[in-house]
C-alpha cells in the first residue's frame, strides 16, 4: 500500500500535478507526519518520566502543546487535498455532474473566503500578543501564534489547488462514491 491515499493516482482528471507538485505534496505529508511522530514520542517519553521517575520539564510540557497545536493547524490542508472534511452528500448527489462540478467549486470558494477571515485574524492575534515570553520555554509568543497564519495559508493554496482540479476535472471525477463503490 502506498504511503497514504494522499499519493494514489486518479484516473481522468488532467493533471495539475506534476513531478514538483507531487514532491512538494510529499514533503507536506512528512512534515506532518514527523511532527505527529515526534509529538507521541515526546509524550510517552514525558509520562514514563513523571510517573516513574517523578521527573517534570515545563519547556518539554509546552513544547507537546506547541507540536500538537501545529499538527492540528497542519491537517488542515491535509484534509483539503484528501476531501476529508465534513459533507452531506443527500442533496448534492442528486445533482447532474455538470451542476456538481460548479457546487464543488463554489464549496471550495467558500472553505478558501472562510480559510482567509482565518489568518486575518490569527494574523491580527499573533501580532497583538506575540509580544509576551511563553512561560515553559521563555520564547516570545509571536512563534507559537504564528502556527495558526502560516498553516492557514498552506491550507489556502491546498484549497486554491482542489479548485483548479475541480474545473479541470472530467465529468466521470464527480460521480457518486456510493455508485463507484457498488459496481
Amino acid at each position: 500500500m502506498p504511503l497514504a491515499p494522499f499519493f494514489k493516482e486518479r484516473k481522468g482528471i488532467p493533471s495539475v500535478d506534476n513531478k514538483i507538485s507531487t514532491w512538494i505534496k510529499k514533503i507536506y505529508m512528512g512534515i506532518g507526519a514527523a511532527a505527529m511522530g515526534l509529538l507521541a514520542f515526546l509524550v510517552i517519553f514525558t509520562v514514563i518520566m513523571r510517573y516513574f521517575f517523578s521527573l517534570s520539564w515545563k519547556e518539554v510540557s509546552e513544547f507537546n502543546i506547541v507540536l500538537f497545536t501545529f499538527t492540528t493547524f497542519w491537517a488542515m490542508g491535509l484534509n483539503v487535498l484528501e476531501g476529508e472534511h465534513v459533507s452531506i452528500n443527500m442533496l448534492y448527489d442528486k445533482f447532474p455532474l455538470k451542476v456538481k462540478r460548479w457546487v464543488c467549486v463554489l464549496n471550495n470558494i467558500i472553505v478558501l473566503v472562510v480559510d482567509l477571515l482565518f489568518v486575518k485574524y490569527s494574523w491580527a492575534y499573533t501580532l497583538k500578543m506575540g509580544k509576551q515570553l511563553s512561560l515553559g520555554m521563555e520564547i516570545p509568543m509571536k512563534y507559537m501564534y504564528g502556527i495558526m497564519p502560516v498553516c492557514g495559508v498552506l491550507c489556502a493554496l491546498c484549497v486554491i489547488y482542489k479548485i483548479v482540479e475541480a474545473i479541470r476535472a472530467p465529468l466521470s471525477f464527480f460521480e457518486s462514491k456510493d455508485k463507484k463503490e457498488g459496481e
